[in-house]
Parts: C-alpha cells; structure tokens; sequence
C-alpha cells in the first residue's frame, strides 16, 4: 500500500531520531517560500531531506554545500583545474549514483548539491540510512577533489538558514 506524505514524513523523522544527529523540521519556514515542498528536515550542518510536492513516489536526500566567496572565484569555467574538477565530480558521482547540480549565484558558482532519493515503496530504516551514508560519502570525495585541484580551496558547510533559500528544489 501506497504511503502518505504525512506517513513518509513520519518514517523519516524517526529514522532521524535514531542517529541523534541535530535536526530541525523546517516544513513551515519552507512552505512560507514555496509550495514546491511538502516537507523538509535540515538535519546535522548541511543535509537536506525533503520531499517534493510534485512527486508521490519518493523522498529526496541531499547534500548542499556552499562556496564561500574567495572559493567561487576559483569555480570559473576558463580555469583549467575546475575543468578538472568538474569531470572527477561527474565520474564520482556517475559512479556512486548519485546526481548533482552546481548551483549558481548569478554568473557566479555559490556551491554543489549531491543528492539520491529513496522510493517510497522501498522506504525503510536501512535503504534511508544506505541512501543518506552513500550522499555524505561523495560529498566527503566531492570535498577532496575540489581541494586535491585548488590549493587553499576551504569549502565550508553553510549552516545558516541561507540553505533554506538556496535548496535546490526550492
């Protein structure tokens, strides 16, 4: 039998309990922006899990990291070592199958998402952990090869609530 949102919402929130990672349900500051997302958790510095309104089937579980500004002058196209950097990221994540997204601030690169989903028909304790350990894991490599190609290059986690603004799907 098919499960709700409310009834997938529910499932994650516990399995989210289970690590005793800091969360925060951010369903009502998310629905505030946009009514593209059913609902939303903002758990440890910088993972996503949210579930779209515009699908049924599935949750979606993602890594947003933000560049800080003396990183993003680094992230230009006309730079051989972000050319580099960039076919490393998609063999990783090709890989490892996960997707990403550069997401951009203008004409500026402000960060890198890395993101799975889990079916709703196969939600459970372990594919949702086996799904969130497989993003943080290339979001862990995605790290090393921006700094392996850019000496200096720091990518902090954001841990405002500017993750809120800058969701990828929101």
């Amino acid at each position: 039998m098919a499960k709700t949102s409310q009834e997938m919402k529910d499932l994650i929130e516990g399995f989210i309990k289970v690590t005793n990672i800091n969360y925060e349900d951010q369903t009502k500051k998310i629905k505030e922006k946009s009514q593209i997302i059913d609902w939303q958790f903002h758990v440890g510095t910088n993972v996503i899990v949210s579930k779209n309104a515009n699908r049924e089937d599935r949750i979606h579980v993602n890594v947003n990291m933000r560049f800080p500004p003396q990183d993003s002058k680094l992230l230009v196209m006309k730079n051989p070592s972000f050319s580099k950097a960039i076919m490393e990221i998609s063999e990783i994540c090709t890989t490892c199958g996960v997707g990403h997204q550069w997401i951009k601030d203008g004409e500026n690169i402000a960060g890198l998402a890395i993101f799975s989903h889990v079916d709703e028909e196969n939600l459970n304790r372990v594919s949702f952990h086996n799904t969130w350990d497989n993003v943080a894991r290339v979001s862990g490599h995605v790290q090393k090869i921006l700094r392996s190609n850019f000496s200096g290059f720091s990518a902090q986690n954001n841990t405002t609530d500017a993750t809120i603004d800058k969701s990828m799907y929101g």
